[in-house]
């Protein structure tokens, strides 16, 4: 019988047209042949039909036809069932989705496994221009190698269009390292990456075509870019990506200059065919040698670079936090197929006597088995299905709220490793909570559970067991989830409790980028701030307004200085700050020692400075600092282009630097009178009425004094102060959604275990209560069954928590992770919820009529 014939077969209204054929050919051969025994009829059709079909696929269409029946006939099971499945199927694949997008879809790049980032041995962190210089030059290791220095905010001018682009500053093969080949042109050449060669810009695919229209003619073409003039080299294909975004990239030049002594350089590197990483850092060790003879100033104690898989290193923090969700959203499921499982035994008591009839007339136990394991992955398939359409709609919002950067190559989307990760979830899900009922189901008595109309008899310890197993897991999980919200939550509120050193209340603040014209001379730039400041502060409802060069919170800008005459006194990552005269006055920032700055302090003045705590701890412990002179540009006694000495007039409060998590750094302010040689923008900040705070009024005072500059980053300083906060404050309230969600799930299976338990025992507890115990000695009787699987799955979920809270260290803040007053309000919860759950159960045993209970059975 052909394939086809067989697939046909299987469809009922063929099916039925061959049925018949077949039933009027075999009595037509009946009516023909009466002297020959044809034998039983119905067996001649079995015989007939097993040649159109295939004996097994036809048996499990019939489970599959008889399991769409079971579950039609028990619709509330059946939703219940569906939408708890859907709910944790839907969490999975949305995080999945972005697991897999961020995690483990390999980057855009020709064999990405080949690209490394090369950092710093111990910190991980960027590297200097002689490091970068060095490795590439003397590695046999490395196929090509590039380095870049971030991006910036500049201008970009044609004629009389402008527009702002951010563009990434980086050396020449970076896009070979790649493997990227540009659309057109190509990428920068060793003369253009060095002092006084020709400046060369290649363009991003949308720059390309929404500020120059798509000209194929692009190349060779004159830009500016702030005061600068840059030729058109090249423009990247469409598909390009880079982790940073850039709307171009420009040359990065050492100048040998302090700047190129920082650890400020991204190197990324490609390891040539058939390198490992293993062979490539031990090369990198054996040169670390070599690297110290050629540069003595590194010392003894420098310890050379290792290599970061590149992939690896962009997701840094952030595998952490997606791994968090993903094995938060993993217990929440099997917390609800726990519950589900629980679910399923029950309804299995009420099938007992079908299960029974089912035995006797011959069916099979593996058969029996079958059947229910077609229903439960039905249903697990149903649930997946619900759970994809929900988690379609969970993933925009998950992505809208999750406050950090995803370095993800491709948009985050339900592509089909996801599809094919939700079916296996579904499929496996419906297993896992089909065992306890499957496993108990095998054990039914023929004979006892007939005679006893269906009710449990030798199975019903097993299956109590079973649940009471179920129950205590959910309460271990439940603990896991718990503690880890208990921690995350507790250190978001000690993140809150850190000292900023400075008032953010009433603040609102906004930057000031250089225009698109050739840079102020610094006669211009000066008169600019001080006739905004003049306008600023004549709004109404305004009290004070200042700026300083970098604000607070949000990013950092170090330079070596060094106390005059002391080289042992340096530091190489100085924090410069320069601010107006009413900065510490408007910021809230108080000065400690001394005087802070005022209007003696002009270009003409001596030059003078301010420190903060840090420094003044570190370089004056038992002295006073007032009077003493620092050097800018000055490290260990060596020139890396030092400023006169400045005399140190005032000690301001400590305020957080870059991170909150972070001590402050050594901090130095620089009056802006006395900084005009220096290149910076100015982060302005206002302390004003709710009144004074209207954006549009802002823009229209500095458009007022310039109308070429441009106003960006317009927010409060509560708003700075929490975006430094949003990692944290994602992790506490995810964790803590999860955990009351658990803790919900947990009270609902111990409610369902005591309420069916107090059901199975209604004879028992009617025999007590006509023995004469008392409605409280029934309590304490069902309260004590739940009590202790409670504090069972407690003791083992705490255990579990200590080693697992481990791995939250780095998202912790001013809490350890076996912080012990933590596991102790957990404990404390789980108990109070155990008993609140089984009080109501309880409760209705005390009211059970000993009469009625006697005949209950």
């Amino acid at each position: 019988m052909s394939l086809w014939r067989r697939l046909l077969y299987l469809w009922p209204p063929h099916r039925r047209a061959v049925e018949q054929d077949m039933q009027e050919e075999l009595r037509a051969l009946q009516e023909v042949a009466e002297s020959r025994e044809l034998g039983n009829l119905t067996l001649a059709a079995e015989n007939a039909r097993s040649v159109w079909e295939w004996d097994w696929l036809e048996s499990i269409m019939a489970d599959l036809r008889y399991a769409v029946r079971v579950l039609w006939k028990s619709p509330a099971f059946t939703i219940v069932s569906v939408l708890s499945l859907a709910l944790g199927i839907g969490a999975n694949t949305a995080v999945f989705s972005v697991v897999h997008g961020v995690l483990l879809r390999p980057l855009p790049y020709p064999q990405p496994n080949q690209l490394m980032l090369v950092a710093q041995q111990a910190s991980h962190s960027d590297i200097t221009i002689p490091e970068f210089e060095f490795w590439k030059k003397n590695s046999s290791s490395f196929a090509s190698a590039a380095g870049e220095r971030g991006a910036g905010d500049l201008t970009l001018s044609v004629g009389d269009k402008r527009e702002a682009i951010t563009a990434m500053t980086v050396t020449a093969d970076l896009f070979r390292t790649l493997g990227v080949q540009p659309a057109l042109g190509r990428e920068f050449d060793e003369k253009e990456t060095r002092p006084g060669g020709p400046q060369a810009i290649v363009l991003s695919d949308s720059l390309w075509r929404r500020f120059f229209d798509a000209d194929p003619e692009v190349l060779g073409r004159i830009v500016t870019l702030n005061d600068a003039r840059f030729t058109v080299v090249g423009v990247l294909p469409p598909a390009f990506w880079y982790p940073q975004a850039a709307d171009a990239f420009v040359p990065l030049r050492p100048t040998g200059s302090a700047s190129d002594l920082g650890a400020n350089t991204g190197m990324i590197a490609r390891l040539k065919p058939g390198v490992t990483r293993q062979q490539a850092e031990a090369e990198m060790g054996a040169l670390t040698e070599a690297f110290r003879r050629a540069n003595p100033d590194a010392g003894r104690e420098y310890r050379g670079l290792t290599l970061v898989p590149y992939q690896d290193s962009l997701v840094g923090d952030v595998r952490l936090n997606l791994l968090l969700m993903f094995g938060a959203v993993g217990l929440l499921l099997m917390i609800a197929c726990s519950n589900l499982a629980s679910l399923f035994l029950a309804r299995l008591e009420t099938r007992q006597r079908e299960i029974a009839v089912r035995l006797a007339l011959g069916s099979g136990r593996s058969r029996l088995l079958r059947q229910f394991l077609i229903e439960n992955m039905f249903l697990g398939l149903a649930g997946s299905l619900v759970g994809l359409l929900g988690a379609y709609w969970l993933l925009s919002g998950l992505l809208a709220l999750i406050p950090f950067h995803l370095p993800a190559s491709q948009p985050i989307r339900l592509d089909m490793p996801v599809l094919m990760f939700t079916l296996a979830i579904g499929l496996c899900t419906a297993l896992v909570f089909s065992l306890a009922p499957l496993l108990t189901s095998s054990r039914i008595d023929i004979h006892d559970t007939l005679k006893s109309g269906g009710r449990l008899s030798g199975a019903g310890p097993a299956r109590q067991r079973t649940r009471n197993v179920l129950v205590v897991s959910e309460v271990a999980l439940s603990v896991t989830l718990l503690v880890a919200a208990g921690l995350l939550i507790q250190s978001l509120y000690r993140l809150h409790q850190e000292p900023l050193g400075f008032k953010p209340e009433g603040l609102i603040t906004f930057w000031t980028p250089l225009t698109a014209e050739p840079a102020r001379n610094p006669a211009d730039r000066r008169n600019f701030e001080v006739t905004l400041l003049e306008r600023l502060h004549a709004v109404p409802g305004v009290h004070s307004v200042a700026a300083i060069n970098l604000l607070p919170l949000t990013t950092q800008g170090n330079f070596p200085a060094q106390r005059e005459n002391h080289p042992e006194n340096s530091i190489g990552g100085m924090e410069i700050r320069i601010v107006t005269q009413a900065y510490f006055e408007t910021m809230g920032t108080p000065v400690l020692r001394g005087r802070q700055f005022g209007v003696r302090d002009t270009a003409l003045a001596p030059p003078v400075i301010l420190v903060n705590e840090t420094v003044a701890r570190a370089w004056w412990p038992n002295g006073n600092p007032l009077g003493d002179r620092l050097v800018i540009g000055l490290y260990e006694g060596k020139d890396y282009g030092k400023q006169a000495p400045r005399e140190v007039v005032g000690v301001v409060g400590d305020t957080k630097s870059l991170r909150l998590k972070a001590p402050p750094r050594p901090t130095i302010y620089i009056p802006i009178e006395q900084a005009l040689a220096y290149d910076y923008d100015l982060s302005w900040v206002i302390r004003a009425d709710r009144s004074a705070r209207s954006v549009d009024q802002i823009r229209q005072v500095v458009a007022q004094v310039d109308p070429r500059q441009r106003v960006a980053r317009l927010r409060t300083m509560d708003e700075v102060v929490a975006a430094n906060t949003t990692d944290s404050r994602f992790d506490a309230w995810l964790s803590g959604i999860f955990a009351g969600l658990a803790l919900v799930l947990t009270a609902i299976g111990v409610y369902g275990l005591l309420s069916f338990s107090v059901a199975r025992r209604t004879s028992e507890i009617g025999t007590r209560m006509a023995l004469g115990a008392s409605p409280g000695s029934i309590l304490n009787l069902v309260l004590k069954q739940g009590t202790t699987l409670v504090a069972i799955g407690l003791v083992l979920g705490l255990g579990g928590a200590l080693a697992l809270t481990r791995s939250l260290s780095s998202l912790l803040y001013g809490v350890r992770p076996n912080d012990w007053a933590t596991f102790v309000a957990v404990s404390i919860v789980l108990l109070l919820v155990g008993c609140i759950a089984g009080y109501l159960p309880a409760r209705r045993a005390t009211k059970i009529d000993p009469m009625v209970a006697l005949r209950y059975e």
